[in-house]
């Protein structure tokens, strides 16, 4: 293939099949950007992919005088709007420690160049250190409830999150998640979730010892303000004031920026960044 197959082609080529029983192959090509061959290679994968005991949940039939698909859905999984992030770790996870599914990757030239392309999202090594339970719990797209250990404390906050995608670094696997309180997106280390919980849980969680928070602060880059959601923030020329649901979700907000901003209101959140700051120049000096 000469465009590089990536997760977002995958899931945008599955929402489309699912959606529309029968589609031209000019019209998947405009809206996946690819080629007929490419457009070829991506159905082989996804039909690989959904199959069970050598059924193809996920089938088509190609009519070449008409230039058309007709896709054939399996009605136990016609409910799936898309793959995601979750489901594409799991499989991974799968080819890369199970006997059986391993040996696919060797007797299967298309499994192996699926295989291949996860391998640039998913670092094996990080299995042994994490515990990927926890992904299982997650419910991508829809509303979490997590508690989360932030690295260098030991406390726990709760979080109300959209799961959006997973990756992996060093540092192990990262979940990208918009906080739904915050309107942000975050990243959070899969090893430092502690558990996932019902929404009926969430009101008794001590996540927030405090109210509401307006920071305002100064900035030299509009890259900083245009991260946040205007619906909870006011602008006045190099001036702004942003509602933060809670202290620490502000204080985290400066740090991620304290060379970009300077905060006026409120002083702790000022005084802790002060201090922060003398603290890192300190480690730089030695």
């Amino acid at each position: 293939m000469n465009k590089k197959l990536n997760l977002e082609t995958v899931i945008n080529t599955l929402s489309l099949i699912q959606n529309n029983e029968k589609l031209s192959i000019d019209t998947l090509c405009k809206h996946l950007t690819v080629n007929e061959k490419e457009l070829f290679y991506l159905l082989s994968i996804i039909t690989e992919l959904y199959s069970q005991h050598g059924e193809l949940l996920i089938d088509y039939e190609y009519n070449s005088e008409k230039r058309e698909f007709i896709f054939n859905i399996n009605s136990s999984i016609k409910n799936i709007t898309q793959i995601n992030d979750g489901e594409f770790f799991n499989i991974f996870f799968l080819l890369s420690t199970n006997t059986i599914y391993k040996q696919l990757i060797t007797e299967n030239e298309d499994v192996e160049k699926f295989y291949h392309v996860l391998s640039k999202y998913f670092n094996v090594d990080v299995f042994e250190n994490n515990n990927t339970e926890t992904i299982d719990q997650l419910t991508f797209f829809e509303e979490n409830f997590i508690s989360y250990i932030k690295l260098g404390t030991t406390e726990e906050y709760s979080y109300r999150i959209h799961p959006i995608s997973l990756t992996t670094n060093t540092d192990g696997i990262i979940l990208e998640a918009l906080d739904l309180d915050d309107d942000i997106h975050k990243t959070f280390l899969i090893n430092r979730i502690v558990e996932v919980f019902d929404k009926s849980e969430y009101k008794n969680k001590d996540k927030f010892k405090n109210s509401n928070v307006d920071l305002k602060f100064i900035f030299n880059n509009e890259r900083v303000i245009n991260s946040l959601s205007h619906k909870n923030m006011k602008v006045k020329d190099k001036q702004a004031t942003v509602k933060f649901y809670s202290e620490s979700n502000a204080l985290d907000f400066a740090l991620n920026h304290f060379n970009e901003i300077e905060i006026l209101t409120p002083q702790s959140i000022a005084k802790e960044i002060s201090i922060r700051k003398k603290q890192l120049f300190k480690k730089l000096e030695l």
